[in-house]
C-alpha cells in the first residue's frame, strides 16, 4: 500500500514504530535501549498482533528534549494527513523527555487526530503524566551534569569548541589544545595590521578577496580534500573579519561560555552576559602580540565607509562629523581655485549633508574648514595627553564623574533583569503545581490545559525581556575600564606632529558641530568631541 493513501479505510492498525536514541541514554551500556533492539521488539510486536507496519521512524542521535528531530517530524506530518493511526514506542522516554511536550502530544495531539499510542513497557494511564515528569527530570539532570563538566574544562582553559578558529589547528595529542597553524597564521597578523592601520572591516575582506586568499571555510574544506557545499562561504566578509579581530585567543586567551541555550527544554542559542563568560589567559602561544592587539581594538567600528574624492584623497574627517541640528553626517566639500601665478588653491571643507541633499528649509549649512577642524582635535588632544601625564588620577575622577547616567542605567536594568528572573522561577512553581494537580485529579484536564497554555506563554515573554536586558547590561562597559582605556589611548598620541585618519579613528567616537553664529563680528561655531571609551564631551568655539 503506497504512502498518503488515507482515502482507504483500515480494518487493522496502520502502526508506526518510533525509535529513538541520543548519548543522554548511554549507548551501549543497555542493550534494550539500543536502536537495533528497539526496531526488532516492536517490530516483533506488531506482527505478533497481526498488524500492518506503516513505517520505522529512526532518529539516532537526538536528545529527547529536542522536538525538532526529523523523522519525528515526519512522522506527526503523517499522523496529521491520516497516514497513520497506531504509534508503537518501548517507553514514553523514547517519544520525548519534556513532560509538557508528551502530555499535549499522547493526551491532545493524538486523540485529536485518532491515532492510538501504546507504549511496550509501560501503561498509558493517569499516571502517564508522572513518568513523563520522571524523565523529564531525568533529561534535566543529565544536561546539568554535562554543563557542569564543560564549566571545569573551560576553567581548565581546555579548547572545547568544535572547530579551532582560523589561524590555529588542534593539537593531534590533545584535542582540547591550540597550537599555531603556520599556514594561516600570517593572515591573521596581515589583518590585525591592516585593522591598526585603520582600515575598515569591508575593506580588509575586499583586500583578501582580491588577492586570493581562502576564507576560514574554504580553508578549511581544501584541508579536508572536500568540496566547499555552501558557494557562498568561499569569500571573506565584514563579519568574518569582526570575528577574528575580537578573538582573544589570537593573544593566548581563550574565553568560553558567550553563548548557552535557554534551558534543558529550549535549546534555541542565547547570548550571555559578560559576568558569566569564562576567561583563561595564556592557555596556548599567540598569534599577534598585546601592542598591535590594543591598537587594533581602540579603531571602533564605524558603519560609514568614507568614498575617496576624484584626486584619490579621502577626507580626514569623513564619517566623524556630525551636524548638532538633524544629526546627520557632515559631507565633505572641496573648493578649487587657479591663482594668478598659476598654481591651484584647494580648501576643503564639510557641510550638513541634509542642507546638501534638501537645502536651507530643511536644515542650516552647518558649514567648517577642515584645517580650523584640525587645529581644534589637534590641540585638545594634545593638551589632554599632557594634563594626564602631570595628573592621570584626576582625569581618571573627571570621566568617571561623567559617566553616573551609566552607571544608573546599568543599576536600573540589573534590577529589572532579577525581577524577570523571579517571575519566570513563579511561573515554573506553578506549573510543576498544576502538575501535581492534574495527577491528584484536583483540576479536569480542560482547566489543566488553559493553565499550561497561559504559564508557557507567560513563560516565554519573560525569557525574551531577560535576553533583551542582558543584552543591554553588556553594552554597558564597566567605567573604570573604559576611563582606563582612554587615558591608555590619549598617552600613546602625546604631541603628535600631524593628525591622521588611524588617529581619529583611534580617539574619537563622532565630533559634533553646532550652525555658525558671529560673536564680535567674526563667525564661530562650537565644536564637541566625544571620544571612545569615556563618555566623555568637549566644547570648543571654532573661529573663521
Amino acid at each position: 500500500m503506497s504512502r498518503r493513501s488515507s482515502q482507504y479505510f483500515f480494518v487493522l492498525p496502520l502502526t508506526a514504530a518510533y525509535v529513538r536514541l541520543s548519548k543522554e541514554d548511554g549507548r551501549g551500556t543497555e542493550e534494550s535501549v539500543s536502536i537495533e533492539n528497539q526496531k526488532m521488539m516492536l517490530v516483533k510486536h506488531i506482527r505478533d498482533n497481526g498488524w500492518e507496519l506503516a513505517e520505522i521512524y529512526q532518529d539516532d542521535g537526538f536528545t529527547g528534549t529536542n522536538q525538532k528531530r526529523p523523522a519525528f517530524q515526519r512522522m506527526i506530518a503523517d499522523v496529521k494527513s491520516g497516514f497513520i493511526n497506531t504509534i508503537l514506542i518501548k517507553d514514553l522516554s523514547r517519544l520525548g523527555r519534556n513532560y509538557l511536550d508528551v502530555g499535549n502530544l499522547a493526551e491532545i495531539f493524538l486523540p485529536d487526530h485518532g491515532c492510538e499510542l501504546i507504549s511496550l513497557n509501560e501503561k498509558l494511564d493517569d499516571m502517564m503524566v508522572f513518568r513523563n515528569w520522571f524523565n523529564e527530570q531525568h533529561s534535566k539532570s543529565t544536561s546539568t551534569k554535562v554543563r557542569a563538566a564543560k564549566k571545569v574544562s573551560a576553567q581548565n582553559g581546555k579548547f572545547l569548541g568544535a572547530y579551532a578558529p582560523y589561524g590555529f589547528r588542534k593539537d593531534p595529542g590533545n584535542r582540547h589544545k591550540l597550537i599555531v597553524d603556520e599556514n594561516t597564521a600570517p593572515v591573521v597578523r596581515r589583518i590585525f595590521q591592516m585593522r591598526a592601520g585603520g582600515m575598515g572591516f569591508r575593506s580588509i575582506a575586499a583586500k583578501l578577496n582580491e588577492d586570493g586568499i581562502a576564507s576560514p571555510r574554504e580553508y578549511y574544506y581544501q584541508q579536508q580534500n572536500r568540496k566547499n557545499p555552501i558557494k557562498t562561504s568561499g569569500v571573506w566578509s565584514k563579519n568574518s573579519i569582526i570575528d577574528i579581530i575580537q578573538n582573544e585567543a589570537y593573544i593566548g586567551n581563550l574565553v568560553s561560555g558567550k553563548s548557552g541555550t535557554i534551558s534543558y527544554k529550549n535549546h534555541s542559542q542565547v547570548r550571555k552576559g559578560r559576568e558569566e563568560w569564562i576567561r583563561v589567559e595564556a592557555t596556548h602561544e599567540p598569534i599577534v602580540d598585546i601592542e598591535l592587539w590594543d591598537k587594533a581594538q581602540s579603531l571602533k567600528a564605524k558603519k560609514y565607509i568614507p568614498n575617496r574624492r576624484a584626486d584619490g584623497e579621502t577626507n580626514l574627517f569623513a564619517g566623524l562629523l556630525h551636524c548638532s541640528d538633524c544629526g546627520f553626517r557632515l559631507k565633505g566639500h572641496v573648493e578649487r581655485r587657479q591663482r594668478k601665478d598659476g598654481s591651484e588653491y584647494k580648501a576643503v571643507s564639510y557641510i550638513c549633508s541634509t542642507y546638501a541633499r534638501s537645502g536651507k528649509n530643511a536644515c542650516a549649512i552647518h558649514s567648517i574648514n577642515e584645517k580650523a577642524l584640525v587645529d581644534i582635535v589637534l590641540g585638545h588632544i594634545n593638551s589632554s595627553a599632557q594634563m594626564i601625564e602631570l595628573d592621570e588620577d584626576r582625569m581618571l575622577n573627571a570621566i568617571l564623574s561623567q559617566q553616573s547616567d551609566a552607571i544608573s542605567y546599568r543599576a536600573a536594568y540589573q534590577s529589572e533583569l532579577d525581577s524577570q528572573k523571579k517571575q519566570i522561577g513563579k511561573l515554573d512553581l506553578l506549573i510543576e503545581s498544576l502538575y501535581e494537580d492534574k495527577i491528584s485529579g484536583l483540576i479536569p484536564s480542560s482547566l489543566f490545559k488553559r493553565q499550561i497554555e497561559k504559564y508557557e506563554k507567560e513563560r516565554v515573554k519573560h525569557s525574551q525581556v531577560v535576553v533583551d536586558l542582558e543584552k543591554r547590561i553588556n553594552s554597558i562597559k564597566p567605567s573604570q575600564s573604559n576611563a582606563a582605556a582612554w587615558t591608555k589611548s590619549m598617552k600613546q598620541h602625546i604631541t603628535p606632529e600631524s593628525i591622521s585618519v588611524e588617529t581619529l579613528y583611534a580617539l574619537i567616537d563622532k565630533i559634533i558641530v553646532s550652525e555658525a553664529q558671529y560673536v564680535c563680528g567674526r563667525r564661530a561655531c562650537d565644536v564637541k568631541i566625544i571620544y571612545n571609551f569615556a563618555s566623555k564631551v568637549d566644547i570648543h568655539p571654532s573661529y573663521g
